[in-house]
């Protein structure tokens, strides 16, 4: 298994030397969320040999991008300048910065894609469930066809309650534990709504109704919440991929008139570059901001 942007496997990453875990150690205490986010994007592996090889993984694309910017300055000026040298480890030091920290986000953003993986689904799995129950088919029977039924995670999830009341579990323990287990907050409602029904005696049908329509009306108001803020991204989208570069450049001709000096091809280059990348990150983050509300989204 890959994380985005991690030049190391999870596999990979579990097995790094030991002698440079100390490093990750050390990170750890600077970045606690890292080990729960792990842990609930299941990669398996330790949050300290994650982030000692999200540090390697950063200096090599900084490194990259230290190789790259020397080549463009010594093809300009076809020798190596201090001034250049300096230019380019800044440079290589940003990116390598940029890129650690997209290793420190991408765990949460691939927990999140894993719970919202089981709420695509969810409403269309609890719907089925309800309609089953309403129509007199024991819990255990509807939960099995769920489960048997193209869900994605979510038939996966019912699968193994399944199992372990096949293994003997009751019914209201093999959903106890799929509540504790489960990364999504309405599966755990749902679980631990249909477990107080079986414990009292009430209707499992209305617990299934409250958290269908629960989970409807927080799909409709995330897509209402993504619609209003669209207009913002898209704004802040044109002005860092038009806007910035464009008055950064007029900017800095104005200066180099005032001061005497001049625009140099580097300079241009190095706004188009900072501006692509910039777009690149953007509308990925853009991406990550689209409520996902059906299974095939």
């Amino acid at each position: 298994m890959r994380v985005k942007f991690l030049l190391f496997s999870v596999e990979r990453a579990q097995r790094i030397n030991r002698r440079f875990i100390w490093l990750g150690k050390l990170l750890n205490r600077l970045f606690p969320g890292v080990r729960l986010h792990l842990s609930r994007a299941e990669l398996g592996v330790q949050a300290e040999n994650y982030l000692t090889a999200s540090v390697f993984s950063a200096l090599v694309y900084g490194l990259l991008f230290y190789a790259l910017m020397m080549f463009l300055l010594f093809a300009r000026s076809h020798a190596l300048l201090l001034e250049n040298i300096l230019l380019s480890t800044l440079i290589g030091a940003l990116f390598a910065l940029v890129f650690f920290f997209l290793h420190i986000i991408f765990p949460r953003l691939m927990a999140e894609q894993l719970a919202s993986g089981i709420d695509d689904s969810l409403v269309f799995a609890l719907k089925s469930l309800l309609i089953q129950v309403s129509s007199g088919v024991p819990l255990f029977e509807s939960l099995k066809n769920v489960s048997k039924s193209s869900y994605g995670t979510v038939s996966g999830e019912f699968r193994e309650a399944v199992q372990a009341i096949n293994a003997g579990s009751s019914e209201q323990e093999a959903l106890e534990r799929l509540a504790v287990k489960t990364k999504s907050d309405f599966m755990r409602k749902a679980c631990w709504q249909i477990t107080s029904s079986i414990r009292s005696g009430a209707s499992i049908v209305g617990a299934l109704s409250s958290v269908v329509e629960t989970l409807s009306a927080n799909q409709v108001r995330a897509i209402k919440n993504y619609a209003a803020e669209l207009n913002l991204w898209i704004l802040l989208y044109l002005l860092v991929a038009a806007a910035i570069p464009t008055l950064g450049i007029t900017f800095l001709v104005i200066i180099s008139s005032l001061g005497g000096s001049s625009i140099e091809e580097i300079h241009v280059i190095g706004f188009v570059l900072l501006a692509f990348v910039l777009q690149i990150f953007f509308i990925g983050f853009i991406k990550t901001r689209i409520p996902r509300v059906f299974a095939d989204v």
